[in-house]
């Protein structure tokens, strides 16, 4: 529905590393069912849940209080936040969405990696983020108006999870550096057009010098590593009844016992694993990676003035 055949199929076997523009097939049905109308809806009707918004301008983030009222989106709040040129996030579209769950399920389905998806709305000569790199591939759909897109080469060694994150040392320190070169590729996106962004692309998306409010929707797939598998391994590794064991306070504090229990535990865990049925394990884990939940979604949004950031 996203890409061509073609396209599909040559990503199935080499995963894209640098940015390339793409637009869906002919027959795409995405046009129809994925469009600015319906991102607006949800702002225009105040039907999408305020806790999954953030209004933000120049990098700086509105509390929730300034577009809410008791508690839910206000359409008329959310209205003048976008006169005064500030763009609407709308995250984790593919939770309260249904349309956008379809899609993000099929991908899973495919790739085995989960999908999340977020829109933004960017009033003409806004901008909402600023420089900034994901860690995982994006597909930047551009539902109305055009929005330009200055990008980086990466400037950390595969950024993953909370390694190299842009927003924490030692990630953002990289960054900071980063802006002040000059960007290795800057695309235009026009409606219809699809982005395709791996990880670790610095990017600073904006609106400045456009006319129309920009709509898009990116879907994020958060790839499969082996950091993933070891994870999943470990886990259930530590089920066994072994490693549920209490250790005495004193083969804790004493550091030669201590060192005893580590061995232990590393030799039961290496044991196990050494003794695992590997089809097995990798039956269950393919299903895991088709159907388990979504992960969460990660921000790289500044904490909203006057309040305190909760910890997910």
């Amino acid at each position: 529905m996203l890409l061509d055949e073609a396209t599909v199929s040559d990503m199935m076997t080499a995963w894209p590393t640098k940015p390339a523009l793409h637009t869906p097939p002919d027959d795409s049905r995405l046009p129809r069912i994925v469009n600015a109308d319906l991102i607006n809806g949800y702002l225009d009707t105040g039907t999408a849940p305020a806790e999954q918004l953030i209004v933000i301008k120049d990098g700086a983030a509105l509390h929730s209080r300034a577009y809410t009222t008791d508690g839910y989106l206000d359409p008329g709040k959310v209205a003048k936040w976008r006169g005064r040129g500030y763009t609407i996030q709308l995250r984790n579209l593919h939770r309260w969405c249904p349309t956008v769950h379809a899609i993000c399920s099929a991908i899973q389905d495919e790739t085995g990696y989960g999908t999340y998806a977020t829109g933004f709305v960017t009033p003409a000569g806004g901008q909402g983020l600023h420089h900034h790199w994901d860690q995982n591939m994006g597909l930047v759909y551009q539902l109305a108006g055009r929005k330009t897109w200055q990008i980086w080469e990466p400037g950390v060694e595969e950024p993953h999870r909370e390694q190299f994150a842009s927003n924490t040392e030692p990630g953002s320190d990289v960054l900071d550096r980063m802006k002040s070169m000059r960007p290795d590729f800057e695309f235009d996106l026009g409606p219809g057009q699809i982005l395709m962004l791996p990880r670790g692309w610095m990017h600073n998306p904006h609106a400045r010098g456009q006319t129309e409010e920009s709509v898009h929707v990116t879907f994020v797939a958060r790839e499969r590593t082996g950091y993933w598998i070891a994870g999943q391994l470990a886990q259930t590794a530590l089920s066994s009844t072994p490693l549920r064991r209490v250790i005495p306070p004193a083969g804790v504090v004493d550091p030669t016992a201590f060192a005893d229990q580590v061995a232990e535990a590393r030799d039961l865990l290496t044991d196990w694993l050494a003794r695992a049925d590997v089809s097995t394990l990798a039956a269950e884990l393919l299903q895991h990676a088709r159907t388990e939940p979504n992960v969460d979604y990660i921000s790289h949004a500044p904490s909203q003035v006057g309040h305190r950031p909760s910890v997910r």
